[in-house]
This record gives C-alpha cells, structure tokens and sequence, in this order.
C-alpha cells in the first residue's frame, strides 16, 4: 500500500500544501523544478544524482527550503533534490492519488522522527533512536 503524507512547503516566495508520495525508496525529498521555483527555495550549489525506477541516473540539484512540514512537524532549512520530474512519473503519481511535484524521501521521514506504515498508508511518529 502506498503511504501518502500531507505536507507544506515555505520558501522565499510563498508556500505550497499538498498530500505526497511518502517513497521509502527515495533517499531525499524530490521537488519538481516549476515548483521548487514557485515557493522559491535557495540552491546550494551541489549536484546530486539517483538512480530513477527506470534504471535511469538523474541529475538533480541540491536545494534547502526554508520549512518543510510533514503530518504537522516542521522541519526548518529541509535538504531536498530539485528536478523536471518527467511527464510519465508524473502522471502515475496523479493516478495514485497523491501529488505530482513531490515526492518525500526517508531523510525527511527520519528528522521528523516518522515512520512509513505500508499496513495503513500512513506515517507512524516514533521515538529518535541515537547511538
């Protein structure tokens, strides 16, 4: 079962809420370029790739929103990968029921101390686990 999240991004230039795709497969949170441009997050300078389902390398760029909130935690200054997420990707996350411009990776589950619950769809809060 899919896990969908409801989440809100803050940047520089205005705010976006949404119910996303909780991807257990997904390292970082991914943004499509249009919308990481329409809330205005501020690049790094860093390029980062991954190995999309296809089997295809992507090259995104690393960029920090100034918030990210996921299931109400926010988390302030989120890391996340901006990229043009293809017309096909896009197209089966609108027919999943959840939106097509992002995509929460397990680095944003884990600051927010969440974990994805396959069982229910949703995300389970957990205690942080430090060594």
């Amino acid at each position: 079962m899919l896990v969908r999240a409801r989440i809100k991004l803050v940047g520089a230039r205005g705010s976006y809420s949404s119910v996303a795709l909780a991807d257990t497969g997904a390292r970082m949170t991914l943004l499509d370029k249009s919308l990481a441009e329409r809330v205005g997050v501020e690049y790094t300078g860093r390029v980062v790739s991954f190995i999309a389902i296809s089997g295809h390398v992507v090259k995104a760029l690393e960029a920090v929103v100034h918030e990210l909130e996921v299931e109400g935690e926010a988390l302030r200054y989120e890391p996340v990968a901006v990229a043009e997420i293809p017309g096909k990707v896009k197209e089966a996350l609108r027919g999943s029921g959840v939106d097509e411009n992002v995509v929460v990776g397990v680095l944003t589950l884990e600051r927010a101390n969440m974990v994805p619950d396959t069982t229910t769809g949703t995300l389970r809060r957990v205690e942080a686990f430090i060594l």
